[in-house]
């Protein structure tokens, strides 16, 4: 990582900061409840096109706390967690823990996982707000290849390129173009307090650098590396409040209101098989 090392600790201290903030968030903490109940926290859509994964190998990517991890070795997967902030990593360990659950967490820069994870799997499972902190999504496709079994499974759920252009209006009354679709590798630098879970949060490590992927660079490298493109789709509601606009209409999905709710992107699902 030593290309973009001052990128990365930015990121990793912004990140580690906010682990505790985010479980003690409502959105995670429904998430948690979910688990502890004795379900999961995986949308119906996920688990459809993933399809059945008792007995199967599965490595989430940039984890976080793990609770979709979790999940997935709820549904009787051999879950394995990957992330980079230290913090989080212990979260996930500490759930597998108590739900008593057969799931291993993993730190490291996801990049470094082949050295950290032994052996191939059958999916390789990447969930929303985790491209766009690596700076090379080429070398992130050949490195889901090289984890995967011959037939394995990448399914992407991830935030939209396109409305990452966006941001809300200085008036408040709608949405503005901010920033570029065509980064050309460039990182991004924002400097904002608090997180998606909570915006009033009290933070201190507020820099990040995000690097814009547009959709043609993200299908493009997983072809590249040698996958097979099954399916892409658009999604018009988000699960969290990606604008201050957005009303909640599900306990997970968010939307514009009208006339705007369904003028943009705010979401993909991307699955592709090894060949």
């Amino acid at each position: 990582m030593t290309d973009h090392q001052a990128e990365y600790d930015a990121n990793l201290a912004n990140w580690d900061e906010r682990v505790a903030i985010h479980f003690d968030s409502p959105m995670y903490r429904e998430h948690l409840d979910d688990l502890r109940a004795g379900g999961h926290c995986l949308s119906a859509t996920h688990v459809e096109l993933v399809g059945d994964v008792v007995g199967k190998r599965l490595i989430h990517l940039q984890c976080h706390m793990g609770m979709e991890t979790l999940s997935w070795a709820r549904l009787g997967a051999e879950a394995v967690g990957v992330d980079f902030a230290p913090s989080a990593i212990e979260v996930g360990r500490r759930l597998a823990d108590e739900l008593a659950l057969p799931a291993e967490f993993v730190c490291c820069n996801v990049y470094d996982t082949p050295e950290h994870v032994a052996g191939k799997f059958d999916v390789v499972f990447v969930s929303v707000g985790a491209l766009c902190w690596l700076p090379d999504v080429r070398r992130w496709a050949r490195l889901v290849a090289g984890l995967l079994k011959p037939a394995g499974l990448l399914y992407v759920n991830e935030s939209h390129p396109f409305g990452d252009i966006f941001d809300d209006a200085d008036d408040g009354r709608g949405l503005a173009i901010k920033y570029p679709y065509f980064a050309d590798g460039k990182p991004l630098r924002f400097d904002e307090p608090g997180t998606y879970a909570d915006r009033d949060a009290k933070t201190e490590h507020n820099t990040t650098y995000d690097w814009a992927h547009p959709i043609s660079e993200v299908i493009n490298s997983v072809i590249a590396a040698g996958l097979t493109l099954e399916r892409f789709d658009e999604i018009a509601e988000c699960v969290w409040p990606r604008f201050k606009l957005m009303k909640q209409v599900t306990p997970n999905l968010f939307e514009l209101p009208e006339p705007m709710n369904r003028a943009i992107p705010h979401m993909y699902t991307l699955v592709a098989r090894k060949k």
